[in-house]
Order: C-alpha cells, then sequence, then structure tokens
C-alpha cells in the first residue's frame, strides 16, 4: 500500500512539473512573437523613416533593409541634442549609417566603411550592424576591376571624403595581387572618373597602403618586366618619380643587377635604364651600384685586354705608326665582319680610327683620322671635337680669304675627297665659309665665303647652317 502511494505521488509531481514546463514554454513563445512583431513593427518604421532621409538628400539607393542603431549626442545649433541612428541597405551593397534630428537629415549619409573607419578613431560610435553590410566592401567590386581586371576584392578601408569634388578615396585590396588607392566619386559629382594610384606610387606618402605589403605591391610590375625584361624574377620595387609624360620604376631581380623601368603614365612600357646609368633619374637602392661599376670596370678591362694585343700587331702590320695610349673598341662592322676602333697615340695628333679585320682574314685595313671619321658618321671621343676645332681656328689664322675676326664656333664636315675634307665653317659673328682642308692637315685652302659659294658652280658645296654667311662686310 506504502508503494502504491509513493507511485501516484511521484505521478502527480511528474504531471504538475509537465504542466509547468509546458506554461513556461508558453510564455516563452509568447514573449519572442512580441519580440518578433516588435522588430517587425520597428523594421518597418526604420524602413519608412530612412525611405524619407534618402529622398531628402537625393541620393540614389533602393533600400532592401534597414534598422535603428543606438542615438547618439551630437551638437546643433550650439547645443546638445539627441539623434537618432539607422542603418540602411541598398541593393547595390552599399550600407549607410544615417543621423536623423527632429524628422530631418543631419550631414551627409555615412558609408558604412566611413563608418568603421571613424569607429576606430571614436569607439563607441555607430557602425553597421545589419548582415547584409557585414561585407561592406563588395560594392567596389567593379570600381577595383576596372583598374585591376583580375582582381577579387579582398577588403577595402575609407580614407577620405572631399565635399569640394564629391569624390571620396578608398583603399581596396585584392586576393593575390596588388590593391590600391581608388578615388571613388560620389552620386553628386559630375565627372565619374575613377582615380587609382598603385601601392609603389604612394608607399612614401601619406596614402600609404595598409592592406596590400610591400611584397605583394612589388609584384604590381611582374607582366611588363616578364615582357621586357623575361631574365629578371622581381623581388621588390619602388616608384622613383614622375615626369610630365614618364613614370620611373626600380626593379630588383634575384641573383643579378636589377633596373630602373621607365613607363608611359599609362603604365605602358617605354626604356629600361642600368642602374650604372640611373643616378640622374633617382638611382638604384636594390642594386650595389658600387659593386656593379666595378664589375663593369672590370670586364671592361679584361675586354680591353683581349683587344689590345691583337690592335698593336694590326697597326704594325699595316705600317701604322701609333703608340697609342688608350684605344676603345667602338664595335664591329657587320657588313665586313672588321672591328671598328678608336686610339690615341701621339703620331696621330687629329686621331686615328681604324677598321680592322680578323687576323689571317683576307678583309681590309683601313685607317683614317676623326675628320674623315666625323665625314663617315663615326664619332671620336678619344679625339674630341673642340681638339679639331681648335686646329681649323689655328689654319684661320692669317688665311688670306678669312677674316681674322672669325672665331669659329662650329664645323661641319660634309665629305672627303682623296684625303682632303670638304667642310662648312661657322664664325661666331655669322661669318660663314666652304674651306677644303688638305690632306696633310696643313692649310684650309681654299675657303670661299658662303655668300660666294651659294652662286659659284666651282665650289662642291653650299652652306646650311642655319643663319651662317649672314654677315658679309
Amino acid at each position: 500500500m506504502r508503494h502504491m502511494a509513493l507511485a501516484v505521488t511521484l505521478c502527480a509531481a511528474v504531471m504538475a512539473a509537465s504542466t509547468a514546463h509546458a506554461q513556461t514554454s508558453a510564455r516563452q513563445q509568447e514573449r519572442e512573437r512580441q519580440a518578433a512583431l516588435i522588430r517587425e513593427r520597428d523594421a518597418a518604421e526604420a524602413l519608412k523613416v530612412t525611405a524619407r532621409l534618402i529622398e531628402q538628400h537625393q541620393m540614389p539607393c533602393e533600400i532592401t533593409e534597414a534598422g535603428t542603431l543606438p542615438a547618439v549626442e551630437i551638437v546643433q545649433d550650439g547645443k546638445s541634442v539627441a539623434a537618432d541612428v539607422y542603418e540602411v541597405v541598398c541593393k547595390d551593397q552599399r550600407g549607410y549609417v544615417l543621423l536623423s534630428a527632429k524628422s530631418k537629415l543631419v550631414g551627409d549619409p555615412m558609408g558604412c566603411l566611413q563608418a568603421a573607419e571613424l569607429a576606430k578613431a571614436s569607439p563607441g560610435s555607430p557602425v553597421c550592424k545589419l548582415k547584409a553590410n557585414r561585407a561592406a566592401h563588395y560594392w567596389l567590386t567593379d570600381t577595383a576591376k576596372s583598374k585591376i581586371p583580375n582582381c577579387q576584392i579582398a577588403g577595402a578601408r575609407f580614407i577620405s571624403h572631399s565635399p569640394a569634388t564629391n569624390t571620396e578615396v578608398y583603399e581596396i585590396s585584392c586576393k593575390g595581387v596588388s590593391g590600391g588607392i581608388f578615388t571613388v566619386p560620389t552620386h553628386k559629382a559630375a565627372d565619374k572618373t575613377v582615380g587609382y594610384m598603385n601601392c609603389l606610387k604612394t608607399a612614401d606618402t601619406a596614402l600609404k597602403c595598409e592592406l596590400t605589403t610591400l611584397e605583394l605591391a612589388a609584384q604590381t610590375l611582374n607582366p611588363l618586366v616578364k615582357k621586357n625584361a623575361p631574365d629578371c624574377t622581381v623581388t621588390n620595387a619602388r616608384f622613383v618619380g614622375a615626369t610630365r609624360d614618364a613614370e620611373y620604376y626600380e626593379i630588383g631581380c634575384q641573383g643579378k643587377a636589377g633596373f630602373v623601368m621607365v613607363t608611359d603614365l599609362d603604365a605602358g612600357f617605354k626604356a629600361t635604364v642600368g642602374c650604372d646609368k640611373a643616378a640622374t633619374i633617382g638611382g638604384c637602392k636594390f642594386t650595389d651600384t658600387a659593386a656593379l661599376a666595378a664589375a663593369g670596370k672590370a670586364k671592361a678591362d679584361e675586354a680591353k685586354a683581349k683587344y689590345q694585343t691583337a690592335y698593336t700587331q694590326a697597326l704594325s702590320q699595316n705600317n701604322v705608326a701609333c703608340t697609342f695610349t688608350d684605344f676603345r673598341r667602338i664595335g664591329r662592322d657587320s657588313a665586313t665582319n672588321r672591328d671598328v676602333a678608336e686610339f690615341k697615340c701621339p703620331e696621330a695628333v687629329y686621331g686615328l680610327m681604324a677598321f680592322i679585320p680578323d687576323a689571317g682574314k683576307a678583309e681590309k685595313f683601313e685607317n683614317f683620322d676623326c675628320y674623315v671619321a666625323t665625314v663617315n658618321k663615326l664619332d671620336c671621343t678619344l679625339t674630341t671635337p673642340d681638339d679639331l676645332k681648335a686646329h681649323l681656328q689655328t689654319l684661320s689664322v692669317g688665311h688670306k680669304s678669312i677674316k681674322p675676326d672669325c672665331v669659329i664656333g662650329e664645323a661641319r664636315y660634309a665629305f672627303e675627297n682623296a684625303g682632303q675634307v670638304v667642310m662648312e665653317i661657322a664664325c661666331i659673328n655669322t661669318r660663314g665659309y666652304i674651306a677644303v682642308l688638305n690632306k696633310a692637315r696643313t692649310a684650309l685652302n681654299p675657303a670661299v665665303p658662303c655668300h660666294i659659294a651659294a652662286t659659284n658652280p666651282g665650289v662642291p658645296e653650299k652652306c646650311s647652317i642655319k643663319g651662317n654667311g649672314t654677315k658679309q662686310d
């Protein structure tokens, strides 16, 4: 009997507990239902209010969702007032925070990215919360692709807003490739052009990229390097500077000397400049230019030593008196398979240049001085143009046909005839002459003033240097 009573008591307790749980569950469901109704009501009210505020601002936003955020205190007309805060989601994936006081929009709508950036500096500032606004950078996808076609957008941050130009500046990052800094027109802007600077260009400025690493930014120029300097594996890069029509980037290469790449303003390739020649356009930091210069000199010295013996022998075999103190190999004349070299030696007062065939080859050896070299469009450097001009000046002194006031400013070597060089002489006072330098290089005979040469059919050349021969007295 006692066991039966215990069972009845236990059964009653279970039934009571079950009834209490059912009542609690019903109350919880009712609370959730009421909460859902409140959220729906608030969302509907927020949608209504934000639609009106967006219309006030004449902003192109087709609202797909809206919600409320905690109110904030703002200063309006010198007084602290409470402002309602709303969040909206637009169909184009943009999201905004709106502030309203006395049923009117306060300031401009603030993009979710801008709100997030402001909250970093002012914790507690309103930020976007709605699920659709969690990836607030997606609306910049088309903007990114307009300048970086292979960009899969990874993130973005707001940098600044300019009411004067109706533009906003954002940094956009991409998956696996370098992003950049974008200037984006707002809906108020008449000019819808998107501005873009790669992260290399902004590295040393206030717009320095924070979402793209320097290592990734260095790969920006990879396509140009692969196409125009395929033996360079890029290890580093930096923006050096720009002119009115060109931009300059230093490229560091793995295991070899780098260079400066020159592009046009649209990032089109123009040229490369070796680090040994790049000092005047920003120089190189990723390549040891001192070591490069030393290596270059060693290589040049080695090459020079290789040719010195052969050239000495060639000059001797062809009875050319030249104990040269210096020489330079200009290159190879591919048409005749001969080396072209210039020499500096005391025996050749007016310089010496030669076409030198390989040892044992049948090609003809030729040599001539720098007057003839200039006629042949070969430029001497060991004997300079000023050296040649100085000799002509000496020959003009006391010349019966050349006025004493002629200080030679320019000489044009027209052609050679049996060792003689026909030339035009321009004096700095605009006197001018056609003269013939004799084969021995000891006289300028004849020498005819420009105005006479112009009408005399016996003179084989006419003056053509601009303004030459104007003075005729």
